[in-house]
């Protein structure tokens, strides 16, 4: 009889254990591009000991990084995957006594699978990184296009840029505190391409109107 209810305890202890542990991560939907939760606890798991970890698959599309990525006294982990052939989920976790804890996510960002790039640079001058998902990149002059997340360094939340979504080739200047975008102009059969000059403002990135011309002439 002690037998049975020792084993009994055992058996509720552990399923307890995995609801928990399914709770610490977002469960998807139930679809051809899920990730099964069991290997993100796992590669989370992994990296709490890690000073940096980097995992990517292919079919079904998952990217997790992990590490300082945006302050050098935080350890911060990305989750990207696709939940459609077009879409991808970004969340953001950090790290607090030993936990991962998601403090954001956002959903529907239209990347195609093929075009899938993430930069981490501090793009608002912050002293804390921010991130730029490419979105598309042209043939001959290259040219990307994306998501501007900039992270909230005190909420750990993203503010997602939609009014940089046509710029190209965003590049942040920290001695001016200003935002380097590429144009071309095409004239005489050639093409010049500008870097323009973009500012923050009021928490949005304006056009100065400035440009500067490059020695870049197809």
């Amino acid at each position: 009889m002690q037998i049975k209810s020792t084993l009994l305890i055992l058996i509720l202890f552990l399923m307890s254990c995995k609801d928990k542990t399914e709770n610490k991560v977002h469960t998807w939907n139930k679809n051809k591009n899920d990730i099964k939760v069991d290997t993100l606890y796992s590669l989370l798991e992994a990296a709490k000991t890690k000073d940096t970890l980097e995992f990517s698959n292919q079919d079904p599309f998952l990217f997790i990084k992990s590490g300082n990525l945006f302050s050098n006294n935080e350890k911060s982990s990305i989750v990207v995957n696709c939940p459609t052939d077009s879409t991808y989920r970004i969340e953001l976790y950090s790290l607090i006594n030993n936990d991962w804890i998601k403090s954001d996510e956002l959903n529907d960002l239209e990347v195609p699978f093929s075009q899938y790039e993430i930069i981490f640079r501090d793009y608002n001058f912050d002293n804390f990184k921010d991130i730029y998902l490419n979105s598309a990149s042209s043939n001959g002059i290259s040219m990307s296009t994306g998501y501007l997340l900039i992270v909230n360094s005190k909420t750990k939340k993203f503010e997602n840029h939609l009014e940089t979504r046509d710029l190209k080739n965003m590049f942040p200047d920290i001695e001016t505190k200003s935002i380097i975008v590429d144009s071309v102009d095409y004239n005489e059969n050639k093409k010049r391409v500008w870097n323009l000059i973009y500012k923050w403002k009021n928490g949005k990135l304006i056009n100065t109107h400035q440009k500067i011309k490059t020695e870049q002439v197809y």
